[in-house]
């Protein structure tokens, strides 16, 4: 897995508090997909964070050009991303 962000203990402290505070399909999908991981969507082959959690099971993710150079013309957020479309990257 690729950490794309290094959080400090007090950071990480407030992540799983907030993520305990939130209905259990978003703290699901907290713990299986966490924001500070870069991934790659199978279908699209796109690296992408991260952008929400949603209550319909699905994730908003950021399809970012730093991520992505020569390929992403623009950056811009897919919403309703089944989380089994993400590999971590490595």
């Amino acid at each position: 897995m690729r950490k794309i962000i290094e959080w400090t203990e007090a950071e990480r402290d407030f992540w799983i508090s907030w993520v305990n505070s939130r209905p259990p399909v978003i703290q699901d999908l907290c713990y299986q997909l966490p924001p500070d991981n870069l991934y790659r969507r199978k279908s699209s082959g796109d690296k992408v964070t991260i952008y929400s959690y949603e209550e319909d099971g699905t994730v908003t993710v950021s399809v970012q050009r730093k991520y992505n150079p020569g390929c992403c013309l623009f950056d811009r957020q897919v919403f309703g991303v089944d989380p089994e479309d993400l590999e971590d990257v490595e």
